[in-house]
Parts: structure tokens; sequence; C-alpha cells
């Protein structure tokens, strides 16, 4: 027997059954960390398990399978083996190819689990993959279980075990800005310091050092709303918010500027994802970089960039712990797909992060 799942991204420009045998759920998969993973879609890591055949129609029935049309998908091919497909339009990540090898292999599809419609009960992690890539643990340090069973954490793909905690830099000197970039290198940003903390107790994402000598950061948070999952195709879209003041464009050194056509970063994608707020993305390899909207009155203007951008070598880690403090608690819990995740990743934070 087959289970057929609908996948769908934020517009709906793409909606396909996605076939799975009935008698493999839960499927076990793994939650990559590579470099690769986290700059082309802009989340911290992905997780993509493999479909049992290709994407179908949503006309497809269990005894009339009808392959579908995927022309509405960008393909980006991320290396020579493997291709990444996502929306033209929202720029939701929805399909990992695994091409055509030279000994004759069919291609295989992998979907991510971020644009299917329920993942509790199809498959269940069971280790964390490539977590030496990100020279800190990355998001693996705040989802440690699942399904109540201990996550491995292994440096590669089969390599040794590393711990909750693991630092390949541990005396890393915090760089003078923090550099952030997708993949293809279309969309490269720096980060500048904030030099003073706000005023404003509304301002809350400028965090302040335990000593007046400590560097502000700036806040950070894991977001589990329908619309970054639908637009990233990731379940888990994590975000730091700066001010707009200490976004730089790194080609131009000019501060970021999104509003002007003729000013906004060459070959950047914008989605509006509802009334007044706008999504940015890279338009060659689909990495989610902004989230923003017209401030109110009185707001300074401030942006969400995505955190798994992260130059993870300049700032010694993916999780850029000299720059980002991180919030304690998860944005849009309720929201989550995924009961298990919503579970698993709040407690992995409590245990990591020091309440701001």
């Amino acid at each position: 027997m087959t289970t057929l799942l609908t996948a769908s991204c934020h517009c709906g420009r793409n909606k396909f059954k996605i076939p799975f045998t009935t008698s493999t759920l839960p499927k076990a998969t793994h939650m990559c960390h590579c470099d690769v993973c986290r700059h082309s879609t802009g989340n911290m890591s992905v997780v993509d398990p493999n479909m049992d055949g290709v994407p179908l129609s949503m006309e497809s029935t269990e005894e009339k399978q009808v392959p579908a049309d995927l022309n509405n998908l960008t393909e980006y091919r991320s290396s020579n083996r493997l291709s990444r497909m996502f929306c033209t339009n929202c720029a939701a990540h929805m399909f990992i190819r695994s091409n055509q090898q030279a000994d004759g292999a069919p291609s295989s599809y992998a979907v991510m689990w971020g644009v299917l419609e329920k993942t509790d009960g199809i498959f269940t992690i069971d280790k964390h993959i490539y977590v030496g890539d990100t020279l800190d643990g990355g998001i693996a340090d705040h989802i440690r279980t699942f399904d109540d069973k201990p996550l491995v954490r292994l440096e590669g793909w089969d390599e040794k075990n590393l711990s909750v905690g693991w630092k390949a830099q541990p005396d890393h000197k915090s760089p003078e800005t923090l550099p952030l970039y997708c993949h293809c290198k279309t969309i490269s940003i720096y980060l500048t310091r904030a030099l003073k903390p706000s005023e404003n107790p509304a301002e809350y994402w400028l965090v302040p050092g335990k000593e007046p000598t400590d560097p502000i950061k700036f806040i950070a948070a894991h977001c589990l709303c329908n619309s970054c999952r639908q637009t990233s195709g990731g379940q888990i879209q994590t975000w730091a918010i700066v001010p707009n003041e200490n976004i730089f464009d790194a080609a131009t050194k000019a501060p970021i500027e999104l509003v002007e056509p003729e000013r906004r970063p060459k070959g950047l994608h914008q989605y509006i994802s509802s009334d007044g707020h706008h999504r940015e993305s890279c338009g060659t390899c689909g990495a989610t970089v902004f989230w923003w909207r017209k401030m109110k009155e009185g707001e300074s203007p401030h942006m969400d960039v995505s955190v798994g951008l992260v130059d993870q070598v300049a700032a010694g880690g993916a999780r850029a712990e000299s720059w980002i403090s991180w919030y304690p608690r998860i944005i849009f819990n309720e929201f989550a797909i995924s009961k298990e995740v919503a579970k698993v990743l709040a407690e992995g934070v409590k245990a990591s992060v020091t309440p701001v």
C-alpha cells in the first residue's frame, strides 16, 4: 500500500502528492547540518525524508499515480550529485533530487519536511549528520532528542560522535563584523555592532552584556509559523532581529535598502506573504534572507535576518554566540505541524539557553 501526503508551498503554485510505502512508516531519517543545506535554504538544518517514487499530481490516487509537472520550480544544482528545487514565486524549498549517476542509477527525490501536510507518524529523526560543519553544534544543541530517544550527533555522514557543547574553536575571537551569505554567493551581507542599547524597552532585540564593556548582541529565535514553514521549506526558521543601520551589502559596502528598486541587492527576490509582510530570498539558490514589514510610527527600522546564512568560519560557529543572544522560547509554537518537533525544540532551547 502507498500513503499519499500533500506537499504545498505558501503561494499555492506548487502542490503535489508525495508517495510513501505505508509499511515503512514511520521512516527513519536524519537532520543535516552541512554548510550546503544551511546556506542554500537559510534554515539552520534540513530534514528531507526520501520519497518512494516521484512527485505526483494532485489528481493521483494509489491506483493511478501520475508524475507531476515541476515547471513552477526553480532548480539549483548545489553539487554534481544533488539539485535543490524551490518555488519560483514564494521560494519554498520543496525537493532535493539525487541526479542520475554515471552507473545508470535513476534519479530519486527527497521532500522537504516543512512543505508536508503532516510529519508525525510519517518519519522519525534518529541522528544529526554533518554537525562538524557547524563548528559549534549549530541547532543540534537545541534538538537533543526525538521520540524520547537521544539523537546521535555525527561529525560527518558516519564519523565520530560529537558531544553537546562541542566547539571546534573554543577560543575563537569574535569578528569585528558578522558575514552572512547564501550558497551561490549571489547574496552576501554583513552585520555591524549596535553601539548602544535602545532606550525604548519595547526594542528588546538589542541585548546588552553583563558588563558595560561587553558587546551588544542581537536577539534570535526559532519560528514555527506556517508562513515561515511554507516559504522556506523547513519546519524551523531561525531569525535574528537586527536594526537596518547595522546591515550592509558586502558588494557595495552600503546599508541594505529593500524598498527602492534601483538600490536593492542584485539577485534578491521578493515575495509578499501577507499584506505588508515581505520575504526576501536569493533568486538563484532559493535561500531565505530577510523578513521585513513597514515600520509603525515611532519604531526604529529593523528586520529579521536568516541565521542559517551565518558565516560559521568567521563567527566561530553557526550559532554565532558572540553576536547572537538566543531567545529562550519558541515563536508561534502553537502553529507547529509536528507536536514532537515543537516539544523537543522547546526542551532543547530551555536546556541550552540562559534566559534573556
